[in-house]
């Protein structure tokens, strides 16, 4: 058997008829403007939003690790949260000031994804400092009604914290997304396998890679090894979970928008109020490009 699709916030991952949900990333930098731009992916049809705290000055402890305090900066990105869920909830019955929900429903379900200075991200946390942010914010989300807290929560597998961050998050009924991001080049396929396979063995709810190609070779290597790992029972090595796979640059873009090898998961742009669209990673298209191309090339 493949993996079972994820629910998230009611949106199923991946989406109906088998096609990758879009995720567009909110990459502020101001969390007035991540507001704005949920607003817009939502009213664009966005499966799941991606809120990017490290890219988000609200969040500046983030990138200041010397000053570093892990419940000043969970303090921060809790707020963050509440803020967007202020704004993109599609009644008036939530209560930003204490995550409290009355029977509202979310216009799309959240991922909360702090990207570390390592894999690409603003966050300069060494491994010791991004497992005690994560902790405090999965310890401030316990005394958040459900239907508040995010679908989901990214763990970079790289930083070692996996299987306790999948404990405490699945204790709160909150997914793990396990990441994995190089953007020098891409990994042979052993590498890549055994990377998916750890996420899996660790208690991932959704494996995801993102890598950078250095020839259409590696594009080609990427999907195949997606198809391989998403494949039925006598197909292929099945993870057991979803997996999302992303070749990254203009030469990786086909990797999100090529349904027919198995991604969960793609990610794209909304513009913002002025029509600027701020990609969270290279390679990403626009949200309206990559429906219709998934439209044409549904297997």
């Amino acid at each position: 058997m493949s993996a079972t699709p994820l629910t998230w916030g009611g949106r199923s991952i991946p989406a109906p008829g088998g096609l990758p949900a879009v995720a567009v990333s909110l990459t502020g930098p101001r969390l007035a403007q991540a507001r704005s731009q949920a607003r817009s992916a939502v009213d664009a049809g966005a499966d799941v939003l991606e809120l990017r705290v490290d890219l988000l000055e609200e969040a500046g402890a983030l990138a200041a690790p010397d000053l570093l305090d892990a419940a000043t900066a969970a303090a921060q990105v809790l707020e963050c949260l509440r803020g967007l869920r202020a704004a993109i909830d599609a009644t008036d019955g939530v209560d930003a000031a204490d995550g409290t929900d009355d029977d509202a429903d979310v216009a799309a379900p959240l991922l909360l994804t702090c990207r570390t200075a390592a894999e690409g991200g603003r966050a300069r946390l060494d491994d010791a400092a991004y497992t005690a942010l994560l902790c405090s914010v999965l310890d401030g989300l316990a005394d958040w009604a459900p239907e508040c807290r995010p679908a989901a929560i990214d763990v970079e597998v790289q930083r070692g914290c996996l299987p306790q961050i999948c404990a405490q998050a699945h204790a709160l009924d909150i997914d793990v997304v396990a990441s994995f991001h190089d953007f020098e080049a891409t990994p042979a396929d052993e590498v890549l396998e055994e990377v998916l396979a750890r996420m899996a063995r660790e208690g991932a709810d959704l494996a995801k890679i993102a890598v950078w190609p250095a020839s259409a070779d590696d594009v080609a290597r990427l999907l195949g090894m997606c198809a391989r790992a998403t494949a039925g029972a006598g197909e292929g090595a099945d993870l057991g979970v979803p997996v999302a796979a992303m070749s990254m640059g203009a030469l990786g873009a086909v990797s999100r928008v090529a349904p027919a090898f198995g991604s969960a998961l793609t990610f794209a742009v909304v513009p913002d109020e002025q029509g600027q669209s701020r990609a969270s990673a290279p390679g990403q298209l626009p949200l309206q490009d990559v429906r219709r191309c998934l439209e044409l090339l549904r297997a």
